[in-house]
Parts: C-alpha cells; sequence; structure tokens
C-alpha cells in the first residue's frame, strides 16, 4: 500500500515540475519552444487551457469558444460547463505553433486565463485528476473495521522525501526540487509549495486530503502548521 501511494504522490509531484505558477502564456513561437518539458520527444502538439475566473459569464466564454476554435454552441457550452466545474479545460490541441498563439491572444483579449502547453505536460496533468481523487478516496476508506489505516499510509508517505524521477527531469527543474528554504524537505512541503499550480476541482480535493490527515497526530498538525512559514 505505502509503495503504490509513494508513487502515486511522486508522480504528481514529477507532473507539477514542470505545471506554470501563472495562467500566462508565451509571446512567441520561440518562447513557446523553450517552456520546460517532461515530454522526451520534445514533440510541437501543443494544448490551449482555458481556466476559470468569477469575472466572464457563461455566454461570453461561449462567444468566445465558437469565435476562436470553431466550435458549434454546444461543444461550446460543454467546454464552459467544464471550466466552471473544475477550474480548467483543454479547449483546442493544435501543432501548429502560429495557430495556438494567435488563438490564445484572442482569448486573452478579454482577460480570461489561458495557458499553452505542450500535449505531454497537459495530458500529465489531467491524470492527477484522477490521481488526487483516488487518494481522496482513500482517506474515507477503512481496511475492515480499521478507518485510519489508509490514512496513516498517505500521512506517511506524505512526510517522506520524495523520489524524484531522474527520466523526466531536465536542466530546467533542480532550483525547484531543492526547496532551499525549507531544511529536510519532504512530499507534503512541495505539495504545498505546488498548490497554486493546481485548478479549482483539484485544490478543493487536496485540501480535503490534508484535512483528513492533520487529525491523525500532534506531529501532523505540527508539520502542516508549519509549513507556510518556510513556503510563502
Amino acid at each position: 500500500m505505502r509503495r503504490t501511494v509513494a508513487y502515486a504522490l511522486d508522480f504528481i509531484l514529477d507532473t507539477l515540475d514542470y505545471s506554470p505558477d501563472e495562467n500566462s502564456f508565451p509571446k512567441n513561437e520561440a518562447e513557446l519552444l523553450m517552456q520546460p518539458s517532461a515530454d522526451p520527444m520534445s514533440k510541437e502538439h501543443f494544448c490551449i487551457v482555458v481556466w476559470n475566473d468569477d469575472k466572464h459569464s457563461f455566454e461570453e466564454v461561449i462567444k468566445l469558444l465558437c469565435d476562436t476554435t470553431s466550435r458549434t454552441r454546444e461543444e461550446a457550452s460543454v467546454l464552459a460547463h467544464h471550466i466552471d466545474e473544475n477550474g480548467r479545460e483543454v479547449v483546442d490541441m493544435h501543432t501548429s505553433v502560429t495557430r495556438v498563439i494567435e488563438i490564445a491572444q484572442a482569448i486573452k483579449q478579454i482577460d480570461l486565463g489561458v495557458t499553452i502547453r505542450r500535449a505531454y505536460d497537459t495530458f500529465r496533468e489531467q491524470v492527477l485528476e484522477v490521481i488526487i481523487e483516488w487518494l481522496l478516496d482513500l482517506t474515507r476508506s477503512r481496511l475492515g473495521t480499521d478507518v485510519l489505516i489508509t490514512r496513516e499510509v498517505i500521512a506517511a508517505e506524505l512526510l517522506l522525501p520524495r523520489r524524484c524521477d531522474t527520466s523526466v527531469h531536465n536542466e530546467h527543474v533542480p532550483a525547484i526540487l531543492s526547496l532551499p528554504d525549507v531544511p529536510n524537505p519532504v512530499r507534503l512541503d512541495t505539495m504545498f509549495l505546488y498548490h497554486t499550480r493546481l485548478w479549482k476541482k483539484l485544490r478543493l480535493s487536496v485540501k480535503e486530503v490534508f484535512a483528513s490527515i492533520v487529525t491523525l497526530s500532534h506531529d501532523h498538525k505540527l508539520h502542516i502548521g508549519r509549513i507556510p512559514v518556510f513556503t510563502f
């Protein structure tokens, strides 16, 4: 159980190493191609991701998607609801760098959050939704009559150092991994540091996971309580 949970947590962190802290997009082709990526093939296949906010109505987003991505109104409506519910959604995918930048710029004109990422990195991030929901389910599970054991497994692995997948790391990542301001960093430290890289649905799920383990012991409360001092 611990090995499986550890692998899941490290996959989450390895993926978020490459995720942006802010909803911004590259202004030109060279900047886009220089983005850090875990894709070993560096394939030029890109996703346009639109992020949720409280400033735009459904009608504005639907019209924008119809105008910029050639979606039907029905398709755009489904995407708009996914953006609102999940916090973000992939709205288009292209191999043309020029095309993805044009679409992103058109979306940005109404001050809507948009990012462009390689498809490889984007779909790794999509997998995080499944993994984090699975971890949340484990915190609500029981083994026989034991209602704490799965939470204890997750908590134990969160309080251990991560084991980095060196096969996906490149020269852009070592500074991210070192956490110089955090003595003896563990997985939980990095999860807190990467909180801003998540989107609405995942942030809420991760908060529930943290809330479920903080009540396990005094040590867990102390560790979670000290993290903001070092990371923010």
